[in-house]
């Protein structure tokens, strides 16, 4: 499965139903998988300090990156202009459909995207 960038935060900031999902799918063994896009999303929050950092990256280093190449770039364009989504959005769908795992997300938006099954969290 595909932890989108929302997922992610919400589980570091302790929110209770995503730790909870996250804790289950881990126990379940379910390949969890993060796009480069929001590891660097994550590690972009502005409110982080030098030891947080530290800290998420070890969580983020946890989950198997999925690099964000040309050919992600392709498609991600695509969805973009299709479903008029916003690139960083666009950039973690296509990886997704290339793992052929769903989407974790509490982004709506995805709904619409035809390319990805979405569990909303």
């Amino acid at each position: 499965m595909v932890l989108d960038t929302n997922i992610l935060i919400a589980y570091l900031k302790g929110e209770p139903e995503v730790v909870a999902a996250l804790e289950q799918w881990r126990r379940e063994g379910r390949g969890l998988v993060v796009s480069s896009i929001s590891f660097a999303e994550v590690l972009a929050l502005p409110a982080l300090s030098g030891s947080e950092i530290q800290v998420v990256t070890r969580f983020l280093r946890s989950f198997l990156s999925i690099p964000f190449d040309e050919r992600l770039a392709e498609k991600a364009a695509r969805l973009a202009r299709v479903y008029r989504l916003k690139i960083p959005d666009a950039a973690i769908a296509p990886t997704a459909a290339d793992c052929a795992m769903p989407l974790a997300s509490r982004d709506r938006g995805f709904r619409k995207v035809k390319e990805v099954s979405l569990i909303e969290v």
